[in-house]
């Protein structure tokens, strides 16, 4: 007889003493420890489903990350490592764009990059892609600790907020304008 079965055979025995006068032969016991075991599988399955189905719903979704130090590349573009990404959910002007604001001309792209450059350059950041791309970098969202980069360029006023993406940023960019922030400084554009 193994050891798990003489384990639960003497346990079935010793719980149910009834068991020991009328066992006669070694196939009655031999039966009665299957049904013993049988009694420990079907209590230990719901157990085990529960335990899986807790554990699972409360483990993060596995999602492609990077991290790194960055160095800024344009008002929506990083470079982590040897990895480019772009800022999920947002659009900052490109570097040689032009925008009006009061009366003067200036370019936004280069103003929308220094944003971007005082916020997250030479900073350890952490990217969630979000968006993998066919042609060209992936998009992601970036923190540096808890703080969510595409997010402060959209309410800096820096970034527009792409609905097409996500709502995310869309509260951040009516108050960019509200407050008349960044790109939102006037209404020529």
């Amino acid at each position: 007889m193994s050891m798990d079965m003489h384990s639960v055979l003497t346990a079935e025995l010793i719980l149910h003493p009834v068991v020991m006068e009328n066992t006669a032969t070694h196939s009655n016991v031999r039966a009665i420890a299957m049904v013993a075991l049988w009694r420990k599988k079907i209590f230990a399955l719901p157990v085990f489903l529960t335990f899986a189905t807790v554990a699972l719903l409360s483990a993060p979704a596995k999602s492609d990350e990077i991290g790194g130090f960055a160095s800024v590349q344009s008002g929506n573009k990083i470079l982590i490592g040897k990895r480019v990404v772009r800022l999920f959910g947002i659009k900052a002007p490109r570097k040689d764009d032009l925008c009006q604001i009061d009366e003067q001309k200036i370019k936004c792209g280069v103003v929308a990059w220094s944003a971007l450059i005082r916020l997250a350059d030479d900073w350890h950041v952490s990217c969630d892609i979000e968006l993998k791309a066919k042609d060209g970098p992936d998009y992601a969202t970036c923190y540096i600790g808890e703080r969510d980069i595409n997010e402060a360029m959209v309410r800096s006023g820096w970034a527009k907020a792409v609905r097409k993406q996500t709502d995310r940023y869309v509260v951040d960019e009516e108050d960019a304008k509200n407050f008349t922030r960044g790109l939102w400084a006037t209404a020529k554009r």
